[in-house]
């Protein structure tokens, strides 16, 4: 317990959710900025298992944001050089990796051992089947995505069937989809968004009350809001369990 000391004395973790902290399973859909900065800090925080989801492979365009990476790890396999710096920061952590694209399959065959997902991905396709298998199996997750100066985040709740899923917050996608390295995004603010996460993550995990709604931040005039998002009865994913 020495390398989480600090957590101990805090109100609503202690020892109690420290542990639960190391007895859970979390999934990770995506580790470029966000997913890189949020399992640091869930990582550095003692999850006790942690497999992480991607495809890609590390460019020299990722290296200012995403902070798990470094030169030497260029055209690797994020998932193998994620794991290999996640090591070196903690090694009591049961790293895992699946190496490809998520889909509804694989996450049917991951989700059901987690306590819970977070989709740190830049595709409205990965998210809306997230939230597609997580309704299902009602699993928690949390979804973070940032671009230009903004980030997004929202913990959604399957488990609670009075309260929103993904779909029901933003519908259907939009007819033209920006990502990061066409529209740009400001390193910081990835990592801040990843930090939110973390922090939503090992909140839930330890058994603190845990943000609702969905959570914006505009950077550029430092300011954060929070919504609170009906649940839609004609939302064609949740709407029907």
């Amino acid at each position: 317990m020495l390398r989480y000391a600090a957590h101990l004395p805090l109100s609503g973790i202690g020892k109690a959710g420290l542990l639960r902290i190391r007895d859970a399973h979390i999934a990770m859909v995506g580790i470029g900025g966000l997913g890189c900065a949020a399992a640091q800090y869930l990582v550095s925080s003692g999850i006790g298992k942690l497999t992480l989801c991607d495809y890609d492979t590390v460019t020299e365009s990722n290296l200012s944001r995403q902070i798990l990476y470094r030169a030497t790890d260029l055209g690797q396999l994020k998932t193998n050089a994620a794991i290999n710096s996640l090591q070196n920061l903690n090694p009591e952590t049961e790293l895992h990796s699946i190496t490809g694209r998520m889909h509804d399959e694989n996450m049917q065959s991951l989700f059901p051992d987690c306590d819970l997902v977070i989709d740190a991905s830049d595709n409205y396709g990965t998210r809306l089947a997230v939230n597609r298998s997580c309704l299902e199996l009602g699993i928690p997750w949390i979804m973070a995505s940032c671009i230009r100066m903004e980030g997004q985040l929202m913990l959604l709740r399957p488990d609670l069937p009075e309260q929103a899923c993904y779909r029901c917050a933003y519908g259907e996608a939009p007819d033209a989809l920006e990502d990061c390295p066409g529209a740009g995004i400001f390193a910081p603010v990835a990592g801040i968004a990843g930090a939110s996460a973390a922090h939503f993550a090992l909140a839930y995990l330890a058994g603190m009350q845990a943000p609702e709604g969905l959570h914006l931040f505009d950077a550029t005039n430092w300011e954060w809001r929070s919504l609170k998002i009906p649940k839609n009865p004609n939302c064609q994913d949740c709407s029907n369990l």
